[in-house]
């Protein structure tokens, strides 16, 4: 049975939280604007830093552009509103408007107002969490890459992955049954059985996808042409304990198991 309850999907940058929200998007019920990440940033709501960090960055503006929500109208409701969660209440209401959408749900797709689980849980009572996992490895590879977010070293792209998970796994035990936990590789290997899962948590009808799966490409695996041993060693280090809680092994031996294995298929 669906309701009207938001939900929020979270997670690591380049863990597939934007695959997952294009799927969802087919949907003739659910809608979801471009990033807006006002859970992220840890400063104080109406405080400079904040309005600073989600009034100026030329990536929300086009993300508000994409969304239709004019830049003018989006000061007025920074300016106006009186919390975060007053302030995304209002943003979802004008993104509606300007798509021309009624009588819909939506939801938000920000990975990193992780960083903001805790208060974002106690803004929305209600609402659920879908958090999404991916092997550290081609998350780090990917941010080294850099086409859509750049990390400046392979520290700073393993951390985005250790913080995002740690973070979720401490406020999970307060969001137990409002969290439902999806890893990419599963997603993108038997999308079906994920999604009709994930849409009978939320409490909608897999019948509204209307999303083609074909599309969907399996994992390249790119960090075997992207790190060194060295860079490995520093992820495994780093990651390692969390990881291997995902059933991700980043152990030289579970590592050459896995070579051995993508060379024989």
């Amino acid at each position: 049975m669906s309701d009207d309850v938001p939900f929020f999907i979270l997670g690591c940058v380049r863990s597939g939280t934007t695959l997952l929200r294009d799927i969802l998007r087919t949907s003739t019920r659910l809608e979801c604007p471009e990033e807006t990440q006002y859970y992220r940033w840890g400063q104080p709501f109406g405080n400079n830093g904040f309005i600073n960090h989600v009034l100026k960055p030329p990536l929300l503006q086009r993300h508000r552009k994409m969304d239709k929500v004019d830049e003018h109208l989006f000061e007025e409701l920074m300016e106006t509103s009186l919390s975060r969660r007053n302030l995304q209440d209002r943003y979802m209401d004008a993104y509606l408007a300007g798509q021309s959408k009624e009588g819909v749900r939506w939801f938000d797709k920000s990975p990193q107002n992780v960083y903001g689980l805790p208060l974002l849980s106690h803004d929305y009572p209600s609402a659920k969490f879908v958090h999404i996992v991916r092997n550290p490895l081609n998350v780090v590879a990917s941010l080294m890459i850099g086409k859509v977010v750049k990390a400046p070293s392979v520290i700073a792209a393993a951390n985005y992955w250790y913080e995002a998970v740690a973070i979720f796994n401490t406020v999970r035990p307060l969001v137990a049954e409002r969290s439902c936990e999806l890893r990419y590789e599963n997603l993108i290997s038997s999308p079906e059985a994920e999604l009709n899962r994930l849409m009978d948590f939320v409490g909608e009808d897999p019948r509204s996808l209307s999303y083609d799966f074909s599309k969907i490409h399996p994992e390249k695996d790119q960090y075997r042409t992207v790190l060194a041993d060295a860079d490995i060693a520093v992820v495994g280090e780093i990651c390692g304990s969390w990881a291997e809680h995902y059933g991700y092994d980043l152990s030289v031996r579970g590592l050459e198991a896995e070579r051995t294995e993508s060379n024989l298929t």
